[in-house]
């Protein structure tokens, strides 16, 4: 059986995605996340990590027991992790990441499974919800969105050091071996704040 990958749009849109969230970082201070920003990382440097063939920030799409709660018809929200109220690039970048992902689900949810990570199950149950439905439940969870390999040193500083070099093929081959990391991982045991995980790469230097 063949799979068909993300097209040329997807990667479009997930590149574009991707520079929303590499900004939204730079600008919040509401919420602390400056890990980014403090690397002083130039525009052209940003666009070019930005252009990764996957998703740099995360909807938690492995943790199984936090979507079963959102989901569910009666949520029980006091079980779920509270936090601080999104601000105004966050509450875009996650409206647009889970409109993104839904869409991409019901067209072709093996390329959803390769920009995201996600498993079969949350493909699925995604799958069977309308996009109103899904937004209402999930678009202004202020813990929901996380940086991908939050628990993972050693993939960003790869990702800032060849992940933005002016190289294509040095470039390239950062972004695919951080693909392939995601892909192969294990499921996380437990999903760090955002803040926290951008502070964790403040002092690596590029």
């Amino acid at each position: 059986m063949e799979y068909q990958g993300p097209t040329a749009d997807d990667l479009v849109n997930i590149h574009a995605l991707n520079r929303l969230f590499l900004r939204a970082i730079s600008a919040s201070a509401v919420n602390g996340i400056d890990g980014i920003a403090d690397r002083r990382l130039t525009d052209s440097q940003l666009s070019r990590l930005a252009g990764a063939p996957f998703l740099l920030f995360s909807f938690r799409e492995r943790d199984n027991d936090y979507w079963q709660r959102l989901l569910a018809d009666d949520p029980q929200i006091d079980l779920i992790d509270s936090g601080d109220p999104l601000d105004e690039h966050f509450r875009e970048l996650q409206v647009a990441g889970l409109s993104f992902l839904w869409q991409l689900v019901r067209r072709n949810p093996y390329a959803a499974r390769v920009v995201s990570g996600a498993p079969v199950s949350w493909c699925e149950r995604v799958g069977g919800l309308t996009l109103v439905s899904f937004l209402q439940k999930a678009a202004t969870r202020p813990d929901l969105l996380r940086m991908r390999f939050a628990d993972n040193d050693t993939v960003w500083r790869r990702l800032l050091q060849n992940g933005i070099s002016t190289q294509r093929q040095t470039r390239l081959a950062s972004h695919h071996s951080a693909l392939q990391s995601m892909l192969t991982r294990t499921p996380e045991p437990n999903y760090g704040r955002l803040s926290a995980a951008a502070c964790r790469i403040r002092d690596k230097k590029v």
